[in-house]
């Protein structure tokens, strides 16, 4: 394995340890916050119920049970490298210093986007719990802009405001998801359960990548993303090694469970004048609700799109942190400091945030919108290839310890091969051109290469600046 390259010297002192004060509920909840059973269904619902009818809940199915896999792999490197950076610290321990920048890099920016874009969808749910006009594209940037630099002021406070905003969030879930579910399913049920074949037609003009079932599985990839954020804690819990883990599955596999059955519930209780509406989800409660209960339960989910945003925050300001620690971004020396009180990456989640509230100012372009969305999926995807390639290819050239214990075991290993297989697949799946609109086909090609190539440039920058002869100052966590 490459060894790690020259960076120039960071100050140790900036670079001090995080302190081990979350739990391992607390790195769950971080998982199963970001994630967001509202967020993970409201987003897709109506893009894959226009794909697939009420079959798109099977879509669902087959994602998690693939997205199961990346978690149990992600388990086995996080109890190899418990370390604050995740995709980023793992693929540069596979494959190199160079495999790992890159990794980390198309992570970092697909965190950032996706920052933005939730925050964005949280204003328009302000928009209809507090009466807001939401075809005000600058008024909903304003309320993105305050939810995205609410949840950055909540990272700065510290740890103990992220735990409080995660358990508002895993409050608002339980009323919002869970006891909306039951109440429908209860009381409002129209609905048969023979619906949920619709995805499995295959008309016979329509090629197999647009075929109802596969574009489903597309969309519904976006459902299940961001629990391997709960290993950006790790150097932050006391045992990560065996806690860290086990948090990663655990909040998908709640998230998962919740999904399903809200899904389901709505798809049992969606009036046939709801199927076809812009928003079938709000439909359906508009339907079924009086209106002060309908403003309410926006309110639970404005609840949870803060959180969410809460969660990536503290998940991308890990990996900037990580970065710095290691020398390997410019201002290093000022991203790798520790608040002296709280003990956290204070300086890089302002910086972070910051990112995130510029990317309004494109956001205005629909066209750049577009573009910016369509790559979140697809970039997180990607960044999960790179770990699980890397472990993969470690496998087959020997340079991976066989005799050190991971998580699951070999169950584990087995878990990574078949992961490898979905990560591919459903790649190949999300960037497939099947639109017919070059922008949106092209996409996530058009932002991979931009940002590969300031990647590229900012890297070899630091490179050329590095002291001949230093060796990395990167500290490897505490026992």
């Amino acid at each position: 394995m490459e060894d790690l390259e020259t960076r120039p010297v960071v100050d140790t002192a900036t670079a001090s340890p995080m302190r081990r004060e979350f739990t391992t509920w607390s790195a769950g909840m971080l998982g199963f916050v970001f994630v967001s059973p509202i967020v993970a269904m409201y987003m897709v619902f109506g893009l894959g119920l226009a794909a697939a009818g009420p079959g798109f809940w099977w879509a669902l199915v087959v994602v998690l049970i693939g997205q199961v896999l990346i978690a149990v792999t992600f388990g086995v490197l996080a109890s190899r490298w418990p370390m604050a950076g995740g995709v980023y610290q793992w693929s540069r321990r596979l494959l190199g210093s160079a495999y790992g920048w890159f990794a980390g890099w198309a992570y970092m920016w697909t965190l950032i986007v996706t920052m933005t874009a939730v925050s964005y969808g949280g204003a328009l749910f302000a928009a209809a719990a507090f009466g807001l006009d939401a075809g005000n594209q600058k008024l909903m940037s304003v309320v993105g802009v305050v939810i995205l630099a609410g949840a950055v002021l909540v990272n700065v406070l510290g740890r103990a405001a992220v735990r409080v905003v995660g358990f508002l969030c895993l409050i608002a879930e339980v009323v919002g998801s869970v006891g909306i579910a039951v109440w429908l399913l209860c009381f409002h049920r129209v609905n048969s359960v023979e619906s949920l074949g619709s995805a499995f037609t295959w008309p016979s003009d329509t090629a197999f990548m647009a075929t109802p079932f596969v574009v489903a599985v597309m969309f519904a990839g976006w459902s299940f993303l961001g629990f391997e954020s709960a290993s950006t804690l790790a150097e932050e819990v006391a045992q990560p090694k065996r806690d860290i883990p086990k948090a990663i599955v655990g909040s998908l596999v709640g998230v998962g469970i919740v999904v399903l059955f809200t899904c389901f519930a709505f798809l049992m209780a969606m009036p046939e004048s709801a199927a076809t509406e812009a928003d079938p989800v709000a439909a359906t409660l508009t339907a079924y609700l009086p209106a002060p209960a309908f403003k309410a339960t926006m309110v639970l989910f404005v609840i949870a799109y803060f959180a969410t945003v809460v969660a990536v925050s503290s998940a991308v300001s890990r990996i900037v942190w990580s970065y710095g620690r290691n020398g390997e971004l410019p201002g290093s020396r000022y991203l790798s400091r520790l608040h002296r009180r709280i003990n956290t990456p204070t300086t890089a989640t302002v910086v972070t945030g910051a990112i995130g509230i510029a990317l309004y100012v494109p956001f205005q372009s629909e066209q750049i919108y577009t573009l910016l969305v369509t790559f979140v999926t697809a970039g997180f995807f990607m960044s999960f290839a790179f770990p699980v390639v890397g472990l993969a290819i470690s496998k087959i050239r020997g340079t991976w310890d066989r005799t050190e214990p991971t998580f699951l075991g070999r169950a584990g290993h087995v878990a990574g091969w078949l992961a490898l297989v979905w990560v591919i697949v459903e790649i190949v799946n999300v960037l497939w051109p099947r639109t017919g609109e070059p922008l949106v086909d092209w996409a996530p090609f058009i932002v991979t290469v931009v940002l590969f190539v300031v990647g590229l440039v900012i890297r070899s920058r630091l490179r050329l600046n590095a002291a001949p002869g230093v060796t990395s100052a990167e500290l490897e966590p505490q026992p």
